[in-house]
């Protein structure tokens, strides 16, 4: 018996012509999408940043009512650095300079006026750099904001009582 009836017989496939076309289905590799604990993880850190941002947006909406202003995205809305100077002068009852376009020149410029008024505040900034939320980084973006809901919140310098 010929090696290439042997194959043919027990195995299936003739090799001369099994490898003209690609290797058979069964031996191709193919992106496996993530399954079980992998995509319940997933899943599960979705959920989690979902609820994260629609809580923290809800917190930074009750402050920025004092000043008539509001938003609707976390992550868009405190980009140019407006809304986040405005949600710090109502947390600390300061009042804190701003460039007024909206060019990445001036929001990053905002974003470190922000930043820098935390630091001096003692309040400690890890990993977080103004371009980090100048671009929408979700993660960073809920960070910077649970750093601050820990500092004026549980810290004890609200201004009204919480509920």
């Amino acid at each position: 018996m010929s090696t290439q009836t042997y194959y043919k017989e027990k195995l299936g496939f003739d090799p001369k012509e099994a490898y003209f076309d690609g290797p058979p289905e069964k031996y191709m590799k193919t992106e496996e999408k993530p399954h079980g604990y992998e995509e319940n993880l997933t899943k599960f850190k979705d959920e989690r940043d979902a609820v994260q941002k629609k809580t923290f947006t809800k917190w930074v909406n009750k402050h920025l009512k004092k000043a008539k202003r509001q938003i609707r995205d976390l992550f868009e809305d405190l980009r140019d650095g407006h809304n986040l100077i405005t949600l710090l002068e109502v947390l600390s009852g300061e009042e804190l300079p701003r460039e007024k376009g909206h060019m990445r020149f001036h929001m990053l410029h905002n974003i470190d006026t922000a930043l820098h008024f935390l630091r001096c505040k003692k309040i400690k900034l890890v990993n977080i750099r103004s371009e980090d939320i100048v671009d929408g980084n979700p993660k960073l973006t809920l960070g910077l904001i649970w750093t601050i809901i820990l500092h004026f919140q549980c810290g004890g310098f609200e201004t009204e009582p919480t509920r």
